[in-house]
């Protein structure tokens, strides 16, 4: 079953499950004992290690309110069967669940669908573990401060097989992150920049490649990482709905802000970042050191330099070729920046005699970027640049650009207003290379820009350009560049192929005017995740 079938759920509640155990932070029941229909608490409950030794698939075992400070973290000993036969943690009824002071919040190894919900994570050695795990789920946790024993770079890590140094080594797939926030993990000096919130699969080279691939990160909010806040090593992620900020010297935060978020490695790449916000940070909103991903619907904003920094760092390991950014916006980046080259919307560099090449970058708004939209240093030759708002001077409309406050998802609102000159000023992504004719199958010139899901989201909902009709993908065949679709389509050859859109075109930018929904969920922007976000002591 796919990832995508658990988007719905918020808890364990759209789980099956066959037996509920209670724990609380005193519990001394034994394992038995601490089953029941109706609420335990207190000696009459049993303690977290006593439910990480013994809960089994289908079990639920319900957390009560209290602060665990004792050592105890979640380790479950055995793994649940499938999406709806899982071994589920989770707080009682909204109870505020703390795991403290512990070598671990959460530790998964080799252990495949476990649900953990609901709980905050603070001041520990490490946030979470999943090594070789698969079909996990962690949603509506809280994972704030690093502690100061910690001798760990990353706060929490999606990786392979930490004891087996071979490329077999077992890796994590089609796990699912949800509906967290991720606060302060940093060390060193105030401006040594040390740290991360979260990394997916391994950024050492040389070294086993860690093909953690298939993970969805969705609806979350990261926050103040020493060097980055999230960090992709990986392919085939998807990144959505995130907002990621990494200003300097916030509350109870005395470290530089730095870069939002990386991207780089020998198997990094083919990613797809949609729906995001990187606003705030220090230096890039992303660097972008891997090939061939899709950043689309984003915004970039009040990034310190460029919202996209380009580049492969270390020669014959990063190939940042071939990346496709459309229908993002970028606004008010580069301020910080000292050095012109490092300033604008997007920039591009060459370190080491290896130049990023075939960038496609259209159909994005750049407005009030320092020193313009799209740079080149060191002789990185031009990349794809076609049909943008580069007018950095024009504002194209935006509903909103009031507000200086990291902490406030809502602003700046780059949504259009109505009458905006870039309502339907964007063009089709490629068109169709198939003889006239329809079907369920057709080939097109460059079916990079689209995605099937991946087994782990719902495929894009395309649109043609010349007779409108709409359509979901089911399947890409990139050898070929043939889209499989979920009913029968007709077309013509030539017609432009576009995601699907509002209006006689679509729009420039990272929101469709008019469009209540696009091609993935929008929870933050209802403020929703806000009401999870707790202020720790």
């Amino acid at each position: 079953m796919a990832i995508g079938a658990l988007v719905l759920l918020t808890g364990p509640t759209g789980i099956a499950q066959s037996e509920t155990y209670w724990v609380s932070v005193d519990g001394q029941a034994s394992w038995q004992n601490a089953q029941s229909p109706t609420p335990l608490n207190g000696a009459a409950a049993t303690n977290l290690s006593t439910a990480n030794a013994n809960a089994q698939a289908g079990d639920l075992v319900y957390l009560r309110a209290g602060t665990y400070d004792t050592g105890e973290y979640i380790r479950p000993a055995n793994s649940g069967v499938s999406d709806d036969n899982r071994i589920v943690f989770s707080s009682y009824d909204n109870e505020v669940v703390t795991i403290t002071e512990a070598a671990y919040g959460i530790y998964i190894y080799k252990k495949s669908y476990i649900s953990v919900n609901g709980i905050d994570f603070y001041s520990l050695r490490r946030f979470m573990r999943i090594y070789a795990g698969q079909y996990n789920d962690v949603g509506y946790c809280n994972f704030d401060t690093r502690s100061s024993s910690s001798g760990d770079w990353v706060g929490a890590l999606i990786a392979d097989d930490y004891s087996d140094s071979t490329p077999s080594s077992e890796n994590s797939t089609y796990n699912r992150v949800h509906h967290c926030t991720f606060f302060r993990w940093a060390y060193g000096g105030y401006d040594e920049h040390r740290g991360a919130l979260l990394d997916i699969g391994s950024s050492q080279h040389p070294g086993p490649e860690d093909e953690s691939y298939y993970n969805l990160i969705e609806d979350n909010i990261f926050a103040y990482g020493g060097h980055h806040t999230l960090g992709v090593y990986s392919k085939y992620n998807v990144i959505r709905n995130n907002y990621f900020h990494n200003e300097t010297n916030a509350t109870n935060w005395n470290f530089e802000g730095y870069r939002a978020t990386i991207t780089e490695g020998p198997v990094a790449g083919n990613c797809l970042y949609e729906g995001n916000r990187f606003g705030y940070a220090g230096a890039s909103g992303m660097a972008l050191r891997s090939g061939k991903n899709i950043f689309r619907f984003n915004a970039f904003y009040h990034t310190g330099s460029g919202g996209i920094q380009v580049v492969a760092n270390r020669p014959g390991v990063d190939y940042p070729d071939r990346n496709l950014i459309y229908n993002n916006t970028f606004y008010r980046c580069g301020y910080l920046a000292q050095y012109s080259g490092f300033q604008g919307g997007i920039y591009f560099c060459d370190w080491h005699g290896q130049a990023p090449v075939d960038n496609v970058i259209t159909n994005n708004i750049f407005y009030d970027n320092k020193h313009g939209t799209v740079l080149y240093n060191d002789q990185v030759p031009p990349q794809i640049v076609f049909n943008n708002w580069d007018d950095n001077d024009l504002n194209p409309g935006f509903v909103d650009l009031s507000g200086n406050d990291p902490n406030d998802p809502t602003l700046p609102d780059l949504h259009l207003q109505p009458g905006s000159l870039a309502i339907d000023e964007g063009i089709a992504l490629t068109s169709v290379t198939s003889p006239d004719g329809s079907s369920t199958q057709f080939q097109v010139e460059n079916s990079r820009y689209f995605v099937d899901g991946w087994g782990i989201i719902e495929g894009d909902e395309i649109r043609l350009i010349g007779g409108g009709e709409k359509a979901w993908i089911s399947h890409v065949d990139y050898s070929t560049d043939t889209i499989t679709v979920d009913r029968m389509i007709s077309w013509t050859q030539g017609e432009g192929v576009a995601l699907v859109y509002v209006g006689g075109a679509p729009d420039l930018g990272a929101h469709e005017y008019g469009a209540d929904e696009m091609v993935f969920s929008d929870d933050f922007e209802s403020g929703f995740l806000w009401a999870w976000t707790v202020t720790f002591p």
